[in-house]
């Protein structure tokens, strides 16, 4: 993981008033990347937007404007807002790093929700297809 570049993440998402949390995971967050490994993060965001569509931009949008601030190509970061993301994707996310957290209550509150939505998936298929 290059450290230059989370350090800045870091200071980003703190700069940024309506992030709540900072996730790092995939190849980066494990330590197993290559030098042209992009990186994986999840937000968490303070407030909820309304429209979808402007729901859906928004970490993308945000990638963006990073992406130009640490001066990196724009396919080297990808953002996920992980109230939206998929169940699958989000447990993967709350198992990475946590980069940043300006809102501990928020944090755990959204985890729990994680977990408590990959368990009742977990009970679903279990009880309608065995596994």
């Amino acid at each position: 993981m290059n450290s230059s570049i989370t350090d800045k993440l870091v200071t980003l998402a703190s700069e940024t008033k309506n992030i709540s949390a900072l996730w790092l995971y995939g190849s980066r967050a494990k330590g197993n990347h290559r030098p042209d490994s992009d990186y994986d993060l999840a937000v968490l965001f303070t407030d909820w937007v309304e429209d979808p569509l402007d729901r859906r931009l928004r970490p993308e949008l945000l990638a963006m404007n990073w992406s130009k601030k640490l001066g990196l190509t724009e396919d080297k970061l990808s953002i996920v807002d992980i109230q939206n993301a998929p169940i699958p994707l989000a447990m993967n996310t709350i198992s990475g790093k946590l980069l940043y957290c300006g809102d501990d209550d928020a944090r755990l509150s959204a985890e729990g929700i994680i977990m408590s939505k990959a368990e009742l998936d977990y009970q679903y298929h279990l009880k309608h297809f065995g596994f």
